[in-house]
């Protein structure tokens, strides 16, 4: 699949005490890649015998340095441990990091390795991509100021690209390629007695006793805060069946029509046929479209000015950083708001 060589790497630590979608994460990498180096943490719950069987990972147990508390640096701790033990023995090609709760989509391989293999030929060394976060369910991301829209998650190896603080990213690259592939970040949806144990764990990653309630109120007030919108795009196909155990639907039912306003010629062939409709009508004027069709089968890819005050979805996260969405992007998020799914 592809020109170049690129690896796989990442860590795990308890990933069934806290209900991490980590296997899979790395089920996700595997097509795209030659191997996975993983580091695995000393774990309580049996993670690492869910990982012996899978020939597609080189493992390298860990145990946490529990000093490395103040602002998560054991994450980039055990990032960096495991990015140095792919460097040892694979000294060129490129590296894909992925979290636990981190999945790529099958519908995006060939994207990610195009841009990782232009982004090679082109004196890039790191390759960033889009971030959807999923809140509290499967069908609505997180889009306020506090969620970053993009992040690197390919370096090329033979650099001095390492992770830092919390291991959200990494430093030291020199020329970072923009891609419109998407990292699906499924952190914040977990079964509820697992996700309260990672949040009161999580915090102590980062914060020392003395201050730990302090950040569990104002992250509290943070998750309070926290501003979806709907989404009823095309999920990894590998998510598919924890999905459904969570009681959601992976697709929404096929509609009978939709009526969309816009110009059909600047969305792909590929999305246009996804659209879960039995028709799919495109009009250049809301006068075109029938009196007796509900306003629930309509989808306005151009409102006027007045309109667009109260338009949903936006064009963008709300992150100063955040480019704007691709036109494929944004019909999916204005057809999810009128749930209307992706096939």
């Amino acid at each position: 699949m592809n020109k170049l060589n690129i690896f796989g790497f990442s860590f795990i630590r308890n990933g069934i005490k806290y209900d991490y979608p980590y296997l899979t994460s790395l089920h996700s990498l595997k097509t795209i890649t030659k191997k996975v180096y993983l580091a695995v943490g000393a774990s309580e719950d049996g993670t690492e015998a869910t990982l012996n069987n899978l020939d597609f990972l080189k493992i390298f147990p860990t145990v946490w340095d529990d000093s490395l508390r103040e602002g998560g640096l054991i994450l980039s701790n055990q990032t960096n441990y495991i990015l140095n033990k792919l460097r040892d023995e694979q000294k060129n090609g490129w590296g894909i990091y992925l979290q636990g709760d981190e999945v790529l989509n099958e519908e995006e391989y060939s994207l990610i390795a195009r841009d990782i293999e232009f982004a090679h030929d082109n004196g890039f060394d790191a390759v960033s991509f889009r971030f959807l976060h999923f809140w509290q369910n499967h069908h609505q991301i997180a889009i306020n100021k506090k969620w970053y829209p993009h992040e690197i998650r390919a370096i090329k190896l033979d650099t001095n690209i390492e992770s830092w603080g919390d291991a959200q990213s990494f430093r030291n690259h020199t020329k970072v390629y923009y891609s419109d592939a998407t990292i699906y970040h499924y952190g914040h949806v977990r079964k509820k007695e697992n996700y309260q144990s990672k949040k009161e764990d999580i915090l102590k990653l980062y914060h020392s006793p003395a201050k730990l309630k302090k950040y569990q109120t104002r992250e509290k007030k943070l998750d309070n805060l926290t501003k979806c919108i709907p989404f009823w795009g095309h999920h990894p196909i590998l998510m598919k069946e924890r999905i459904e155990s969570f009681g959601e639907l992976y697709t929404l039912p096929k509609i009978d029509i939709v009526y969309i306003k816009g110009n059909e010629s600047e969305y792909s062939p590929t999305i246009r046929k996804k659209i879960n409709a039995q028709k799919v009508v495109w009009v250049d004027s809301l006068n075109r479209i029938p009196s007796n069709i509900p306003k629930s089968a309509i989808c306005d890819l151009n409102p006027s000015f007045f309109k667009k005050l109260f338009n949903k979805p936006p064009r963008k996260m709300e992150s100063t950083f955040a480019k704007n969405w691709t036109n494929d992007f944004y019909l999916t998020m204005c057809l999810s708001a009128k749930n209307i799914g992706l096939l």
